[in-house]
């Protein structure tokens, strides 16, 4: 099976950080801003595709671990895959050939992260990240300082990303820290639309974000982070 393949100083890095402890005693915290075009709103009846811009900045002194990201989307916002082209491959595949899914692609996006955030000197990472719609999830395709695949499950109002633990923690006491991600994501096919709004409510969407975050290797002062931002609509 094929892994993320992370930058080749992660060995060396492992060598010096194995078997110590470090305390963390920054409360986590994020921002996240977005947007969304157009904002006249669709209804239930007949839905509007939206094209929806994320972006979430961590707090990189507190050096936490993301374990997943989860995004609530008000009432007057839907999240669907159905109708539209999805990606069935396993994500190992996807990882070796990113056009077995071509038609299911789904915007773009950037994400960086620092490897052994604890250290004087931590690694910085980047990532071209390729959204793709699934089956009732979106897939997050990572490439740069490392290929992974990311699944942003759908259910109900809420879409929530699972950091994989290759991510988390490379190596034993390796760890990452999650600084920023963002993304520009839409999709539309006939009637269907991947992201649609469906009414207005207080002439704004608003849109919830929060990362739960893992030890690394002592837990954070908080287990999460919560930011929220509204897209205008009329």
């Amino acid at each position: 099976m094929r892994k993320s393949f992370l930058v080749a100083s992660v060995a060396t890095l492992a060598l010096g950080t194995a078997g110590i402890a470090y305390a963390q005693d920054t409360t986590p915290s994020i921002e996240a801003t977005g947007s969304g075009s157009p904002s006249k709103a669709g209804t239930k009846a007949k839905p509007k595709a939206v094209n929806f811009k994320l972006d979430v900045k961590n707090n990189a002194l507190a050096k936490t671990t993301a374990k997943s990201i989860k995004i609530t989307f008000p009432k007057t916002i839907k999240v669907s895959t159905k109708g539209l082209d999805q990606c069935t491959v396993d994500d190992n595949a996807l990882i070796l050939d990113r056009n077995l899914c071509k038609k299911s692609f789904a915007g773009k996006g950037k994400a960086s992260a620092n490897l052994n955030p604890f250290s004087t000197t931590p690694s910085p990472l980047s990532f071209d990240v390729q959204p793709i719609v699934g089956k009732n999830d979106l897939l997050f395709l990572l490439s740069g300082s490392a290929d992974a695949v990311l699944h942003g499950k759908i259910k109900g109002q809420t879409m929530t990303i699972v950091i994989t633990p290759e991510l988390q923690q490379p190596v034993p006491n390796v760890y990452s820290a999650l600084n920023e991600l963002s993304a520009t994501i839409n999709k539309k096919k006939g009637k269907n639309a991947l992201i649609s709004s469906v009414g207005c409510k207080g002439k704004k969407h608003t849109i919830g974000v929060e990362v739960a975050y893992a030890g690394n290797p002592n837990p954070p002062a908080a287990a999460s982070a919560k930011d929220s931002f509204d897209i205008k609509c009329s």
